[in-house]
């Protein structure tokens, strides 16, 4: 700790010398070397860069060595003119710049008294010559004309090597947003920033705020072994540039459209089933240009989504007759549970309670078959976005910018049956603060402010409403059971009321889903140019914030499924639940945690051909804290676990502080020549985790901790007015907790990246093959069945490692993976109307847990043995992705008018995608083991090949290889993820007609029309992994729909 303190004191050194924000900035820049027309390295050569478009000027003077650099640049076209005393000058017009680009751009001077000007009339070099990270650029003109389903920005991503771009269902009820995840990692390691501030949630890492892609102006993927500047996560980094105004106007309106009546029918919903619906329409804008000319400049941009989403489903629900008692249509007789003998004519007596909530809350039969009620689930999404930039430079050393983004997402849900639907809410607001300070042309200075505030609201919508549980019969549904706290307004929520083989009714857990997460971000750039180096010094501060709910019952449940009659719905007429399951609430955990980090980094110009980057940067998560006092953990320090703190008390030093997580990170890049450049590079990047791991401590009683409690099936005593009776209830309850691991410890999570590349530029094109190794240690991972005994006979609570509790699920931080990968990048650039990327990644991850977001779990089915290295649930052997913007060749002026007008201005666009399945987990539907264990596997059959040479959507592989396993035989023989599901083969396009207006040449109109999924094939998601299941290597849905269009215009000026 002494140590930590030290280097504390240090980073809140920097902070004072020079206050600025966080570690992610856009330090886009021009270095090169000035000679003299001998070869001799000429310095005090004035270099001045100047934005033709903002009229923004930056000098830099070269050193001893002839070097200099020009640093904290946007990106943008920009003309350079290198000068010295005694000799002439160069120009170099129209250099262009990328986000986080190190541009590099040597020149000689010629001895002349005139001042000879000359301009530079050759290509400019596209290759990566000055550090040696991974990562790729997507410009502006890709963004908005490549097709895009639902307009999301990151989808481009997959322009990047070793990237997996992960999207949500926008009308379902999750509010999970997109992640990016690269070289085989989890998508919560990495980061996404719009303007160097963060944008992604503190529970789980995601985005679900987009900018418009007509308002970015580019933006980066960085995958590994980056600058020590880049802290926060451990995986990829998504840096996003917001385009910014300039002294002209421009902008733009668009509308893009949607409906289903054009679209393929889904292969697994075929006729006479309905098609989906989906009635979508996108609109927005874009301005941009000068308050002040050459000092004041704005930029605004909306985007609205309004789409309405239904996908028809059937199911069954009780009759008129059922409700009654009157169950005569069914042939096998109902089993009297008070005499042991049947019902006559199975009539049975009717319970009020459950006759007046089936009346109300399910609806009645309207359709004939073997299910006899039709009905959808719906979305209706309504989402509305707007951005503000504000640019100003004072003078050439001193300039601001200032952006504001708000995103408002509101998503009612109905599921099938319409009384069940909840109310959400998703506003978002980031704002960045930055401001440069050049000291001198060799010393500037970066500060950045910013905040991210995410609030996530899904409730019933019964919360905070006069409804409660006993409003509707239903008494002694408390937290805990008969001695728990009572539910608060805010928690109220219909108990879940299942009867097996019919429609639920009941509000479940999507209807009670809060997360307020909040992120404030200070940080500071200090960089120094001294001879050969460029030397950045840095530090930066976020606290952050996240009060969220996590809960599995919140309002309670109670399960019919024909154990009391021989029949469910019988059952719940009857008013007798086989199990019911005490609420959870919905407890709200409030964790605060500071994270704070130090670095320096060196990009030293050892010779004109060799650039080495020197970086080394700590990060300290201190420990979060649980403002709120919910959260609670188990002490293994006994001979029998206990709860600690007490309750309402806090949970201090949580785990404890990892401070040792130095990041040293080095590379080099050579060049073998002016086109072609050797770069290889070792670094280690830290993660500290994200707070969906840690807010499950709250489910601990007395605030949550659900209880099950078994009806009798002779003689029943839990009703549905009544589930849980004192009679039932134990005099020492076995609850589920949840828990830190024993030695209460939490080391981070790093990552070691290894590349080494190889890179080539001819012509407009430039080729990039990489080798990527990664080593992932300290992983973090679930053991939900930590508890679980051995398999065996006899009662599961008696065999229990710990038998005063149910099942434990204990927090692991012991996982390992490893990715090995060869990765190629082609890029033509914009020549000839063409530009066109090329992608394909050969790789293998392998790791010895599973994990997902909130733990997922470690596919253990022994919870003694949690290690097993396998194919990782990432691992994607093979992944090639093409993107390409082809603008048609124009007819010339003298040719005739009339073919002019039909066949100019089209363009054709699209992304297309081939990449390997993943890896499939087999389970078994059944707990033959007897161990309460979700993670058993089924035996392999001795001599049967679980491979299938002809595999199909009704047989993936080879069932009959697998048999169940039971307590007599063990654990079962079926290794981790042994198959790997169907590959994806996609293909988007976008046509598109632009009309030159003709009062005006820099107005445009552009038609669109753009087809997802245009060859319509089908992307099968993968088969069912349960066996037993009637699903079981069957596969029974698609992971991307069939192909879909939709029209777009546009409106350019």
């Amino acid at each position: 700790m002494r140590f930590c303190n030290a280097l504390l004191t240090a980073a809140c050194f920097v902070l004072l010398l020079a206050l600025p924000l966080t570690a992610q900035t856009f330090d886009t820049s021009i270095t090169g070397t000035v000679t003299d027309s001998s070869g001799a390295v000429l310095p005090g050569a004035t270099v001045t860069v100047t934005s033709p478009s903002t009229g923004l000027t930056k000098t830099a003077v070269s050193g001893a060595s002839g070097q200099y650099s020009v640093t904290y640049l946007t990106p943008g076209s920009y003309t350079v003119t290198i000068a010295a005393t005694g000799f002439g000058s160069k120009v170099q017009k129209g250099l262009e710049l990328q986000i986080n680009q190190q541009a590099k751009f040597d020149t000689s001077l010629s001895i002349s008294s005139q001042g000879q000007v000359v301009e530079i009339t050759s290509q400019q070099p596209l290759i990566q010559a000055e550090d040696a990270s991974l990562g790729a650029v997507i410009d502006s003109d890709r963004a908005v004309n490549l097709p895009l389903n639902g307009r999301r920005f990151n989808d481009l991503a997959i322009l990047t090597p070793g990237v997996v771009v992960s999207n949500p269902d926008d009308h379902s009820s999750s509010t999970n947003g997109s992640t990016i995840s690269s070289n085989g990692g989890r998508n919560i390691w990495g980061q996404i920033n719009v303007d160097g501030v963060t944008m992604v949630n503190n529970r789980h890492a995601y985005v679900n705020a987009y900018p418009s892609v007509d308002a970015i102006d580019e933006f980066k993927v960085l995958t590994g072994n980056y600058s020590a500047e880049y802290g926060g996560g451990s995986g990829s980094i998504v840096n996003v540039q917001l385009k910014t105004g300039t002294n002209q106007f421009h902008g733009t309106v668009f509308e893009f459209i949607r409906n289903q009546a054009v679209d393929a029918r889904n292969l697994f919903r075929v006729a006479p089933l309905a098609k989906n619906v989906l009635k979508q329409n996108q609109f927005g804008g874009t301005v941009g240009g000068p308050i002040f000319k050459d000092r004041t400049f704005f930029f605004a941009s909306y985007e609205g989504l309004r789409s309405i989403s239904e996908t028809p489903s059937t199911a069954n629900v009780l009759t008129a007759a059922q409700r009654n008692g009157d169950f005569s249509a069914l042939t096998t007789p109902l089993r009297n549970p008070f005499t042991g003998g049947t019902y006559a004519n199975n009539q049975i007596p009717v319970n009020a309670v459950a006759q007046n909530i089936v009346n109300t809350y399910m609806p009645l039969p309207n359709t004939t078959g073997s299910t006899n009620y039709s009905g959808a689930s719906s979305g209706n999404l309504s989402v509305d976005q707007g951005i503000l930039r504000l640019d100003h430079k004072f003078n050439d050393a001193n300039q601001v910018f200032l952006h504001y983004i708000y995103a408002d997402r509101n998503f009612p849900v109905t599921n099938i049956n319409p009384n069940f639907h909840f109310t959400g809410t998703y506003p978002i607001h980031n704002v960045a603060f930055q401001y440069v300070h050049v000291f001198s042309p060799h010393i500037v200075n970066e500060l950045r402010l910013g905040t991210d505030l995410e609030h996530v609201k899904q409730l019933s919508v019964r919360a905070n409403t006069n409804f409660t549980a006993a409003s509707i019969g239903i008494n002694g549904f408390l937290v805990g059971g008969p001695n728990g706290r009572v539910l608060t307004p805010a928690e109220e929520g219909f108990p879940t009321l299942s009867i097996s083989g019919y429609i639920n009714v009941g509000d479940g857990t999507a209807a009670s889903n809060l997360d307020d997460s909040r992120t404030y971000q200070l940080a500071d750039n200090l960089t120094w140019t001294r001879g050969k180096h460029t030397i950045v010094f840095g530090a930066d501060i976020r606290h952050v914030q996240d009060n969220a709910t996590t809960n599995n019952t919140p309002y309670g449940s109670e399960s019919f499924t024909g154990s009391i009659t021989g029949n469910a719905a019988a059952d719940f007429i009857l008013g007798y639940p086989a199990t019911s399951i005490t609420p959870e609430g919905v407890p709200i955990s409030k964790l605060r945690q500071w994270r704070t980090g130090a670095y320096v980094q060196d990009d030293w110009k050892l010779t004109p051909k060799l650039t080495l980057n020197i970086g080394l940067r700590h990060d300290l998560w201190v420990p979060p804290v649980d403002v709120n006092n919910v959260s609670r953990t188990l002490d293994f320090s006994g001979p029998t676990p206990v709860f600690t703190p007490a309750p309402g008390a806090r949970l201090n030093n949580i785990w404890s502080v990892s401070d040792k997580d130095f990041e040293p990170r080095v590379g080099f890049a050579y060049s073998i020549d002016p086109t072609t450049v050797i770069r290889g590079a070792y670094g280690i990047s830290f993660f500290g985790g994200q707070f969906d791991n840690i807010n499950i401590l709250q489910l601990n009683p007395p605030t949550a901790g659900s209880l099950t409690i078994s009806n009798t099936t002779t003689n029943p005593i839990a009703t549905i007015s009544t589930p849980v009776p004192a009679a039932l209830y134990p005099a020492n309850p076995f609850y589920n907790a949840t828990t830190l691991n024993a030695s209460r410890t939490h080391p981070d999570l790093y990552l070691q990246t290894t590349n080494l590349a190889v890179s080539k530029q001819f012509y407009s094109n430039v080729l990039d093959i990489t080798y990527v190794h990664v080593k992932g240690t300290h992983e973090d991972s679930s053991l939900t069945y930590f508890n679980s005994p051995q398999p065996g006979p006899g009662a599961i609570q008696a065999r229990r490692p710990y038998p005063t509790f149910a099942r434990i699920r204990m927090l692991d931080f012991s996982g390992a993976s490893g990715y090995n990968a060869l990765q190629v990048h082609f890029e033509h650039r914009m020549t000839h109307s063409l530009s066109f990327t090329g992608v394909y990644s050969w790789s293998h991850t392998i790791d010895n847990q599973g994990a997902d977001v909130n733990g997922g779990g470690c596919e253990c089915q022994n919870p003694r043995v949690i290690h097993e290295w396998a194919n990782g649930l990432t691992d994607q052997r093979h992944t090639l992705t093409v993107g390409y913007v082809w603008k048609l060749p124009k007819l010339s002026d003298n040719q005739n008018a009339i073919a002019r007008a039909f066949l100019n201005g089209w363009g054709l666009n699209g992304i297309a995608q081939v990449a390997s399945g993943t890896p499939l987990f087999i389970t078994q539907s059944t707990d033959a083991q007897n161990t309460d264990n979700g993670w058993e596997r089924p035996n392999l059959v001795i001599g049967v090949n679980p491979r299938l040479n002809n595999r199909s959507v009704n047989g993936w592989f080879n069932t009959a290889a697998f048999t169940t396993s039971t307590y007599l035989t063990g654990y079962g023989t079926t290794p981790r993820n042994p198959f790997v599901g169907p590959a994806t083969r996609n293909t988007n396009l976008a046509l598109a007609r632009n009309f030159t207006m003709p009062y005006n040449e820099g107005h445009h109109l552009e038609l669109r029309l753009e087809a997802f999924n245009a060859l319509n094939t089908p992307q099968f998601s993968n088969p069912g992994t349960s066996q037993g299941s009637s699903t079981f290597g069957k596969i029974t849905s698609t992971k991307i729909d069939n192909r879909e269009l939709q029209l777009g215009v546009k409106y350019l000026f």
